[in-house]
């Protein structure tokens, strides 16, 4: 997490790697993964970003960046790619950032997602889904992940972003499922910590421990001298992420 001026933002670009547990240690008894898992992710076979940044963009360098054209009076921007994704298959999707060379406090990145298909020289661009939203502050995205749904196998990303206003620090997360139509948002900016003056609250997503959940996310931290330690679980209806046990903390829950 990096501080400064008046935002905060998550940056990395590293897709959580952890294979699905199988039966025996690590497991509970009805199959519910055990708590404190980080959620199961499939990257091994995943192409390589620089190449899936080539297939959809022939022009790109070496590093798989993209510059785009801009007016002279606009800041110059690149697009590049944060991680690449391994689905079902033969599925795979890559997702860029367009990104401010120079750094804009109150600038953003745009996310987009393209859908591949087939691995090597067999790869190929299925559909394009660009400018999907806006993410993370000081012309850079947020931290972003990839994500397996534990119950329905679905495949998709987290978005970790925030900022800081007045010694007030908050973080957020946002949840995309990469649907046959293209990514939809289905947990829309759950809070995920905070941290101002005896509050020091973080979240950490984690394999849900119960059955009937599809996202969970373990607080832990400070309030007020006070331990913070809890579990709170999602489940999927009507195709969202709605909160089905636990509570947020009350100060991570009231933001700044």
């Amino acid at each position: 997490m990096r501080f400064s001026g008046q935002a905060v933002w998550i940056a990395g670009a590293t897709a959580l790697a952890m294979l699905l547990p199988g039966c025996g240690e690590g497991e509970e008894p009805d199959g519910a993964p055990a708590a404190g898992e980080t959620p199961a992710v499939a990257t091994s076979s995943a192409p390589d970003a620089v190449a899936a940044m080539k297939i959809v963009f022939p022009e790109a360098d070496a590093n798989g960046q993209v510059a785009i054209p801009t007016a002279h009076d606009k800041p110059e921007r690149i697009e590049r790619p944060v991680t690449v994704i391994s689905g079902e298959g033969g599925k795979s999707y890559l997702v860029t950032a367009k990104e401010q060379t120079d750094m804009c406090h109150a600038c953003s990145a745009s996310i987009s997602v393209y859908y591949l298909q087939g691995s090597g020289r067999s790869l190929s661009l299925a559909s394009k889904h660009p400018d999907l939203y806006e993410s993370g502050g000081w012309g850079q995205a947020g931290e972003i992940a990839a994500l397996t749904l534990p119950r329905n196998g679905g495949f998709g990303m987290t978005d970790e972003s925030g900022y800081t206003a007045q010694g007030c620090t908050v973080t957020n997360v946002s949840v995309y499922r990469f649907d046959a139509s293209g990514p939809k948002e289905i947990l829309d900016r759950a809070p995920l910590g905070r941290s101002q003056d005896a509050i020091d609250v973080s979240g950490e997503i984690i394999r849900p421990f119960t059955a009937d959940a599809d996202f969970a996310i373990n607080y832990v931290g400070n309030n007020s001298s006070v331990p913070v330690d809890t579990t709170v679980t999602w489940q999927m209806q009507n195709g969202v992420l709605v909160q089905n046990s636990g509570r947020i903390p009350d100060p991570v829950a009231e933001g700044c």
